[in-house]
């Protein structure tokens, strides 16, 4: 996972408390043309914490110094793109810092987000590009969709319905 690459699965967001609803519209409208509705749930909470992270990070640093030769500023953005087995959710912000997974308390009223990143999501990690900034990842696999099964599934990688 090195590099930037664009595709038209890419969308630039304001950084505003607003922007992880656009990420999730955005995910779902991909994931629903690619035929992925059974990772639709699970990738629209995973989009939702990292740019809720991404805008928090961009907010909290000197990201607005930075200079980034794919994002203006006071921007950050995502994307997703599909391999053989897998979907990947990017996400780019302009601060350095790397992601920090906490172990936050119980009465804690945030924290959580990379445990839920790193507990549904296949695999994680962020690198930084020499354009600046930090791209953050995570894959989703799920099993092929069987002819027949597509309505009964999970969206948490086919475990039964609860």
């Amino acid at each position: 996972m090195t590099g930037v690459t664009t595709s038209r699965h890419y969308l630039e967001l304001s950084v505003f408390p607003t922007s992880p609803y656009y990420a999730r519209v955005h995910v779902r409208r991909v994931l629903e043309g690619w035929r992925r509705d059974d990772l639709v749930e699970t990738a629209q909470l995973l989009v939702s914490e990292l740019v809720s992270n991404a805008v928090k990070a961009h907010t909290s640093s000197s990201a607005a110094t930075e200079t980034a030769a794919h994002a203006s500023p006071d921007h950050i953005w995502m994307d997703l793109y599909r391999t053989d087995a897998a979907v990947v959710l990017r996400v780019w912000d302009g601060s350095r810092t790397p992601p920090v997974r906490r172990t936050p308390d119980p009465d804690d009223e945030g924290g959580r987000g990379l445990c839920l990143v790193d507990l549904l999501a296949n695999g994680w990690g962020y690198y930084r590009p020499v354009s600046g900034g930090k791209i953050v990842w995570c894959t989703l696999v799920a099993p092929p969709v069987l002819p027949g099964e597509g309505a009964e599934r999970s969206p948490l990688w086919g475990r039964p319905p609860a």
